[in-house]
């Protein structure tokens, strides 16, 4: 009867589902609150459980939320980032609406920039709001000087 408990068990270990492998999708639009988009729309919301998710509208007004991790804190802590024409890079998983951000621009002067925060005492550069990690100081939003 062993036997068949342990061949039933690597059955089911064989035929586990593969993890979904994802898309990659370039997204453009502005970064909004999930908040505003829904009132933009006249759709009735408790904001509360949703008041700090970010999604991505895009000109057809289609919205897609981003999930929040080291790509995205910027977007989520920074409102001086949301609101402005963005291009997104991201994998798109089937079945799941969110999109896990890999990079994204904003708008600055009518041109796509990718935005970092920088200490001018230490010459150091980072993705989202923080004291600086050498000196403890505040560091500045700045957006990166593209190369042609």
């Amino acid at each position: 009867m062993a036997w068949l408990a342990a061949g039933f068990l690597g059955l089911l270990a064989t035929s586990a589902a593969e993890p979904a492998k994802p898309e990659s999708v370039t997204m453009t639009g502005k970064v909004v609150e999930l908040t505003a988009a829904l009132k933009s729309r006249a759709i009735p919301a408790d904001a509360d459980p949703v008041a700090h998710q970010v999604v991505l509208q895009a000109d057809d007004g289609t919205v897609t939320p981003l999930l929040s991790d080291d790509a995205t804190r910027a977007l989520f802590q920074d409102d001086r980032l949301r609101n402005r024409r963005t291009e997104i890079k991201a994998w798109r998983y089937p079945g799941l609406p969110y999109v896990q951000v890999l990079s994204f621009k904003v708008e600055d002067h009518g041109q796509l920039r990718t935005p970092e925060y920088y200490c001018d005492v230490c010459t150091i550069s980072v993705r989202y709001p923080q004291p600086c990690p050498c000196c403890q100081g505040p560091m500045e939003l700045r957006m990166k000087p593209e190369s042609p």
